[in-house]
């Protein structure tokens, strides 16, 4: 098979604006790693870098083409790690407050459960209170009927009893 361009491709997923321009200034033709499928069409191609899909890797070797690996060593230098450091100690402090809100929040939900607890048993002592004083109500309305005036007839017929009694009881 006859090796049709001599295009230089290089695959990853950083296209972040520095990392595209340092590429295609080595000359890189830009592929994204991740986009590629078994079943897509492989590019013709002279060289390839990067996350290199492996269908890519049997063409190359097909072809007798050149690969280059780029063996890549990262170092955290003094200030990620003391980025690291703090986004540590803000996270640990986060997680303490959350602890420390939790917490009340139990708190809260216990007051709650009382007052409600007593909300219910002042609810039951208003019943009550309202049924002895309805009882209250009618015996005061028995009582007024009971002490109510005489009327006319009444008085006159009380007046005769008693004037009746006056004339049986013997003089001394």
């Amino acid at each position: 098979m006859k090796q049709e361009s001599n295009k230089r491709l290089y695959f990853t997923d950083d296209f972040s604006p520095e990392n595209v321009a340092k590429l295609q200034g080595e000359g890189y033709i830009l592929r994204k790693a991740s986009a590629y499928h078994e079943a897509d069409t492989l590019e013709p191609c002279s060289e390839v870098a990067g996350d290199v899909p492996k269908a890519y890797l049997d063409l190359i070797k097909r072809n007798n083409s050149n690969i280059v690996t780029i063996e890549a060593k990262v170092g955290i230098t003094p200030e990620l790690q003391q980025t690291i450091d703090d986004a540590k100690a803000e996270c640990e402090k986060v997680v303490a407050e959350n602890d420390e809100l939790k917490e009340q929040l139990d708190k809260e939900r216990e007051a709650v459960k009382k007052l409600t607890a007593e909300n219910s048993e002042l609810k039951g002592k208003l019943l009550i209170a309202e049924k002895a004083l309805v009882a209250a109500d009618e015996e005061i309305k028995a009582l007024k009927a009971a002490a109510k005036k005489p009327t006319a007839a009444e008085l006159k017929a009380a007046k005769a009893a008693e004037e009746a009694a006056k004339v049986e009881q013997p003089k001394e």
